[in-house]
């Protein structure tokens, strides 16, 4: 299993951003789709931005919601994510909302969390690797 950050999901949605970019997230999702994860937080950030970034519809944000929720696995962000999110934040010196997603990532157990903006290369608790999938995109 891998587990996509909400950044690479808004570059292959908001493609007006970076079209290097936006075609590598786009490739990532598509070769990986059948074992990728995310996270309740991941749906709720990438909805908030594609509106307020995107200026998408609402009739949008509930299909992107509905596929989501159809085509991978997602976590619910639980009181044992939280609470393991403190401790991330602590060891490995992470934002309050990336420990978030390191949690949720272990909690769904991908060995990969794709992230443009968290320590490439970090392996975290021996068990995931933090890449940067756009790092060499310019």
């Amino acid at each position: 299993m891998v587990f996509v950050d909400s950044n690479i999901w808004l570059y292959a949605l908001l493609p007006h951003q970076d079209v290097k970019k936006t075609s590598s997230a786009r490739t990532l999702i598509k070769t990986r789709q059948s074992e990728i994860c995310v996270s309740s937080q991941v749906i709720i950030e990438v909805a908030a931005n594609l509106l307020r970034k995107g200026n998408f519809l609402e009739s949008q944000i509930t299909k992107f919601i509905e596929d989501t929720y159809q085509k991978y696995k997602v976590v619910i962000i639980t009181e044992p994510i939280l609470l393991n999110a403190s401790e991330l934040r602590t060891k490995y010196s992470l934002s309050y909302f990336d420990s978030m997603i390191v949690s949720a990532a272990l909690e769904s157990k991908s060995s990969i969390l794709y992230s443009e903006d968290m320590h490439n290369g970090l392996i975290v608790e021996g068990k995931l690797t933090i890449i940067n999938p756009l790092v060499q995109v310019q």
